[in-house]
């Protein structure tokens, strides 16, 4: 089988084996699935009023809807806010609450011990920061 081929592979399996192991940790541990989880990430790294739906879903490619549950949920947990969107009142700009964004840097250490630990098991080396 040629390298490429190969490698594709393998990084399909440690993506799924990864996904697996972190919905298994955020569910069991905060009731979050990885969805949820990188929808907190991305709005973790929003230094600006916040997304909109149509914005995170593009980054975390769900779909709209998809992610317009997702936020629904997560606002009900006090992780995210909503708010009018000033600039286009057709849409709302979504970002981390406080405790939305004190929540995600305690979980953060275990979610980073899980990636290394599962890349380390496949023997690949990637710098996270």
């Amino acid at each position: 089988m040629e390298d490429a081929l190969q490698t594709w592979m393998a990084l399909d399996q440690l993506y799924v084996t990864l996904n697996q192991q972190l919905e298994k940790f955020l569910k069991s541990n905060y009731d979050l699935t990885v969805s949820e989880f990188m929808v907190i990430t991305v709005l973790n790294d929003d230094t600006g009023a916040g997304l909109t739906i149509d914005q995170l879903s593009k980054m975390v490619n769900l779909s709209h809807s998809a992610v317009s549950r997702l936020v629904s949920r997560l606002e009900t947990c006090h992780t995210v806010e909503r708010r009018l969107n000033e600039t286009d009142r057709r849409s709302s700009l979504v970002r981390l609450s406080d405790q939305g964004r004190a929540d995600y840097q305690g979980i953060l250490p275990d979610i980073t011990a899980i990636i290394r630990n599962g890349m380390n098991k496949k023997n690949i080396s990637i710098t996270i920061s």
